[in-house]
């Protein structure tokens, strides 16, 4: 009997360490996004509706460089918004022939975040 309880109690252990740990915060579902020149000196970013119930907020990010989820501190915020079903952005005044990244962070009411997909868009 006591070897039982023991495997029990390691198993319990075990399962809430992991990634699907139900006492733990969950992170919002991602969104896609997409980014296309919208013109010479505006970038068009649209991305998918987070569907969760516990949704916060969308904050997108835009840097001349790529990586912008491993060093938010070389992009600029664009825009922190609580409405999920905004989905759409345009970025403009920007400068003609110039290449910018963007990445969108979602964020729910546990303090949970998620990431984007990282697009480039190239303004001819």
């Amino acid at each position: 009997m006591k070897r039982l309880v023991v495997f029990a109690a390691a198993v319990a252990l075990i399962s809430a360490c992991g990634p699907d740990n139900p006492f733990g915060p969950d992170d919002p579902s991602p969104s896609a996004l997409t980014g296309v020149a919208s013109g010479s000196t505006t970038a068009k970013l649209s991305w998918t509706m987070c569907p969760d119930s516990d949704f916060t907020s969308y904050t997108l990010y835009r840097s001349s460089s790529s990586g912008i989820k491993d060093n938010t501190s070389s992009a600029t915020v664009l825009f922190v918004i609580d409405k999920n079903t905004t989905t759409t952005y345009f970025d403009e005044n920007l400068q003609p022939g110039a290449t910018w990244y963007y990445a969108l962070k979602t964020t729910n009411e546990g303090g949970g975040t998620s990431w984007s997909n990282e697009v480039s868009v190239k303004l001819p």
